[in-house]
């Protein structure tokens, strides 16, 4: 049976999903129809974070046809009349990938880095991190499937906008992971053109979330400077996301001297002690400020990495009063 069990991996998901799929039905007339399918959502997960995305797609709709057949009416066909329960059916099946999808991910960040600290933090991250997101898409998806809830359409609307949004922050966490670990072992290659720092943070500011607009001061004379577009825009927008993550009034000056451009991002709000200011842009950096906020400490450090590459640096600093990040780019690039 060990035998089978380590040739066929796919073998305890099943087994699983046959005890729970049981259960369910010995119990059926006391769980809700919601309770049920969260049940069947179990072994989807188990095969997520153990087994690749193509197992957990053949576990996913095993189990949702199980779900279908056995509790969905009428039962014991797979007719389906309600068209909320095909978009539940599809919601099952999109959290399995996207759960195996950062499974594979951070797999691969782990491979990457050898650190005792960083295989600590991931698993720290995607143990903690990754549930407030992972429980959002689910709670949104339990409601959609309870019938006793009669959603209107601004309803179901909300909980949509729930599971993207939550599907997003968990992009954004895996990104940070991803990024870290190609930068320390030199996969990224600069694709060197000339940047236009105006058009570049623009976009960035575009992107990040943000419910007050920064104050930008755009002094004369700033001239293109010569790098990788993409992971320009990438640093700033890690920088400016920070900035108006933890704060209230964000700054936003961009100067030209002889060497380079200064990009500098403050922001007022919750600050770090001065002391630990001058750390924050250094890997799996959670300072005292950030209690209760998500992220695992590697946005400013991701800037950090891209600057250097770049020939340039990323400075962090408090006076008390706000916290300020500054990235200096070279005119020419390495």
């Amino acid at each position: 049976m060990v035998y089978n069990l380590v040739m066929y991996p796919i073998i305890p998901p099943f087994l699983l999903l046959i005890t729970l799929a049981l259960i369910s039905k010995l119990f059926s007339e006391e769980l809700q129809l919601v309770n049920i399918g969260m049940i069947h959502l179990i072994p989807i997960l188990y095969a997520a974070m153990r087994l690749g995305r193509r197992d957990t797609l053949i576990v996913s709709v095993a189990s949702v046809l199980s779900f279908n057949f056995f509790f969905i009416p009428p039962m014991f066909t797979f007719t389906v009349h309600d068209v909320r329960y095909v978009f539940s059916f599809a919601i099952m099946i999109a959290v399995g990938q996207i759960v195996a999808w950062l499974s594979e991910r951070a797999a691969i960040a782990k491979e990457l880095e050898t650190s005792e600290k960083l295989q600590e933090t991931l698993l720290g991250s995607l143990s903690h991190e990754l549930r407030t997101p992972l429980a959002a898409i689910m709670g949104a998806s339990s409601g959609l499937l309870t019938e006793e809830l009669n959603l209107n359409s601004e309803q179901k609307k909300e909980l949509y906008d729930t599971i993207d949004h939550g599907a997003h922050r968990m992009q954004r966490l895996i990104d940070n992971l991803l990024d870290t670990a190609r930068l320390q072992s030199g996969m990224l290659k600069l694709k060197i053109q000339e940047c236009d720092i105006r058009e570049l943070l623009g976009s960035a500011l575009s992107k990040t979330e943000h419910t007050f607009p920064a104050t930008l001061t755009l002094k004369e004379g700033i001239s293109p400077v010569q790098g990788d577009a993409v992971l320009i825009e990438q640093a700033l927008f890690n920088l400016l996301e920070n900035a108006f993550k933890y704060g209230d009034a964000v700054n936003v000056t961009v100067e030209s001297d002889l060497i380079g451009i200064k990009i500098r991002i403050c922001n007022t709000g919750s600050i770090p002690s001065e002391n630990e200011a001058s750390m924050a842009w250094k890997p799996f950096s959670r300072l005292s400020n950030v209690r209760g906020q998500e992220g695992i400490g590697l946005g400013l450090y991701v800037a950090y990495r891209i600057a250097k590459m770049h020939g340039g640096s990323v400075e962090t600093m408090s006076d008390g009063v706000q916290f300020c990040a500054i990235l200096r780019l070279l005119h020419r690039g390495e």
